[in-house]
């Protein structure tokens, strides 16, 4: 305790002088060893003072891990990363404190400008609250300090966009201009690219887009029509684009025509084809945008044409062939962002809900009292909270390791929050009708164009499904690949079959116990969540169970058998969700957080509920077996609709006689 509280004094001492080094470091003073508590020279400091400083600076550049174990596809292979169950929080109260300063002063613009001031009458962002989001550096926040930025981690950056999600067209924006834009030239581009182009990003001086999605595919860039010609002029090579991008997402109201796009494209070399990142300025000749969707609330999408666009060897991003890796490892990473997004806008519209449930009276009484109220808002808040779980356990793990493997675990994150943000929207604008609330109508509109973007952003929550289903099964595979196709051909391997049925059977009943004894995950977490980490538990073998049931049922069909993918992921989605909100609950607990309490009641309710879907899905995996489940139900409706082209029932005062 002594050596802890002399450690807390000596950091709570030095808060200050950290602060003016981070200060010195974006001025450019290269002598931050001349800065002490009242300014005066080092000289004058004592050999303890250089020391702190040496351990607060060291503290800033600790070197992080390379490469994590991912934790979902860990879980379709049997294996529970208790890791997971360790919130992750920063180490010492300086990072945070910076992280508010950055926090209070967006919140404080926010409170003082009014929707006309930032969105003027064509819908656009207005050029001077666009100045105003350069003065407030909120184009530089994720960026290092020697361009001009303020060198956030993941977390912090969640955290910024999560109180800029007021507008959610903005925070997109700063989504796709710093960690989509300058995270791609940061991590893949030529020095004379960074210093070039970053330093401008930082100050806001150039818009900048991610042009990836075209009209005919946004998943598969195996089948981009965006070509890249090479040629040569002069002996020096060159590349030629022809085709078009669109839903690119801009900066309305800003310098369009200054602006960098990040574009992908096909290069044919040699028989054959390499997809390529290629840096291009809107005002090369040959580029023309034009607008495709304005949401009348800043949010305005791009399409981009390239005709006979020449571009340079230098303008090239990354090393040649390399934009599947430079896009899938960009875009994986980022995708939990999105849930940063819908939790600030369902804070914003949860606040109001529950202000005008408080104020408004019916039959004498605060709608408030009203059990379907309670309900409602119990609904809202738990989901809310499981939300901010989520994001922040994935913003954490991105912070942990250099090259974080987090795909899967962003896109679950996305999922769930931008559908639960849909489920929690429909709740909230239900309680207000309540009322007869007298903007419902301009409320409902917004809310509803908002939700309708976000669960589009950054690809579809179908196709996400089916990228972690994919993974998942393809872990599972190569870990059960030899007992499965034992299980397959039981004649062949009789005596394994029979063991296999005895291991089956103890999984079952360990899964069914009240305090399941595979993974052990009980020991991992507070005493008073014995009950929800059970079910996570049992969740979690359900999920290894289904995949193994998956891959014996459909073998290497299973991909054109999207169905059960898509229910795999479900499940392993809603299991991330009660790891998220149990590590969080279990953490606020122990150390005594305010309303910890309340937090476990949350958790429980989630649990709950995410209990009950798994084992529906997990049921309906394990009896489509034998042709049955109600998948296979659905199926034969579909194809009775197709066959008719129209809705397949008779009308119900129909009658044969």
């Amino acid at each position: 305790m002594l050596r802890r509280s002399l450690f807390k004094s000596s950091v709570e001492n030095l808060r200050q002088r950290c602060f003016s080094i981070q200060i010195a470091r974006q001025q450019g003073d290269k002598n931050i060893d001349q800065i002490d508590n009242g300014g005066q020279s080092s000289k004058k400091s004592s050999s303890m003072d250089k020391s702190n400083r040496d351990f607060i600076q060291r503290l800033c550049t600790r070197p992080k891990q390379v490469r994590n174990k991912p934790f979902i596809k860990s879980l379709f292979k049997g294996e529970y990363l208790y890791d997971f169950l360790k919130y992750p929080e920063y180490e010492h109260n300086i990072f945070s404190e910076s992280l508010d300063k950055h926090v209070q002063s967006i919140k404080a613009y926010f409170k003082t400008s009014n929707y006309g001031k930032i969105i003027d009458k064509n819908g656009n962002f207005s050029l001077e609250a666009i100045s105003d989001f350069r003065s407030l550096g909120l184009f530089s926040k994720c960026l290092p300090i020697e361009y001009n930025g303020s060198e956030l981690d993941s977390t912090g950056f969640a955290r910024i966009i999560e109180e800029t999600s007021t507008y959610p067209s903005l925070a997109l924006n700063l989504i796709n201009i710093q960690e989509l834009v300058a995270r791609s030239i940061l991590a893949y581009g030529t020095q004379s690219q960074k210093d070039k182009i970053l330093p401008q990003i930082a100050r806001g001086e150039i818009n900048a887009g991610f042009c990836y999605s075209e009209i005919n595919n946004s998943f598969d860039p195996a089948n981009f029509d965006l070509m890249a010609r090479i040629g040569s002029v002069k002996g020096e090579k060159i590349y030629t684009l022809n085709g078009e991008k669109t839903w690119v997402s801009l900066l309305s109201n800003d310098n369009i025509e200054d602006a960098l796009l990040v574009t992908f494209a096909k290069t044919f070399n040699e028989g054959s084809d390499k997809l390529n990142a290629f840096l291009v300025s809107a005002k090369s000749p040959g580029v023309s945008l034009k607008k495709v969707l304005s949401n009348q609330n800043g949010l305005s999408l791009y399409q981009v044409n390239f005709k006979e666009v020449v571009l340079s060897k230098e303008d090239i991003l990354g090393e040649y062939g390399n934009g599947f890796e430079i896009s899938s490892r960009i875009v994986d990473q980022s995708r939990y962002l999105v849930g940063a997004i819908c939790i600030g806008l369902l804070k914003h519209l949860y606040k109001q809900t529950i202000d005008f449930s408080i104020q408004t009276y019916r039959y004498g009484k605060s709608i408030s009292q009203f059990p379907l109220i309670k309900a409602r808002l119990a609904c809202v808040e738990h989901k809310l909270y499981t939300m901010e779980s989520m994001v922040y356990l994935t913003a954490g793990v991105v912070d942990t390791y250099d090259m974080p493997d987090v795909g899967c675990e962003a896109a679950l994150t996305k999922i769930f929050c931008t559908e639960t943000l849909r489920e929690c929207v429909s709740h909230c604008l239900d309680i207000m009708a309540m009322g007869q609330f007298i903007n419902l109508d301009k409320l409902t509109q917004k809310y509803l164009s908002d939700v309708s973007y976000l669960v589009n952003a950054l690809n579809t929550n179908d196709l996400l499904r089916l990228y972690v289903g994919t993974n998942g099964l393809v872990l599972s595979g190569a870990e059960f690949g030899d007992e499965l196709s034992k299980v397959r051909n039981p004649l062949k391997y009789p005596g394994f079959l029979l063991r296999q049925i005895l291991i089956n059977h103890k999984l079952i009943r360990s899964a069914q116990k009240k305090i399941p004894q595979y993974f052990y995950l009980w020991e991992h977490v507070h005493p008073s969540l014995q009950e929800p980490v059970s079910v996570l538990e049992q969740s979690a073998v359900k999920l290894m169970m289904a995949a193994k049931s998956t891959i014996i049922n459909h073998g290497r069909d299973v991909i054109d058998n999207q169905v059960p993918l898509a229910m795999l992921a479900d499940m392993a989605m809603h299991i991330y969700a009660m790891n998220s909100a149990i590590a969080r609950a279990s953490r606020s607990y122990s150390i005594g957080l305010p309303n910890s309490q309340h937090e476990v009641a949350l958790v429980f309710v989630q649990c709950k509920e995410s209990g009950k879907i798994v084992d529906e899905m997990h049921a309906d995996i394990i009896s489509s077996r034998g042709g049955e489940g109600l998948n296979n139900t659905k199926f034969n409706i579909a194809d009775n609709v197709l066959k008719v082209k129209n809705h397949a029932a008779s009308h119900s005062i129909s009658r044969n006689y």
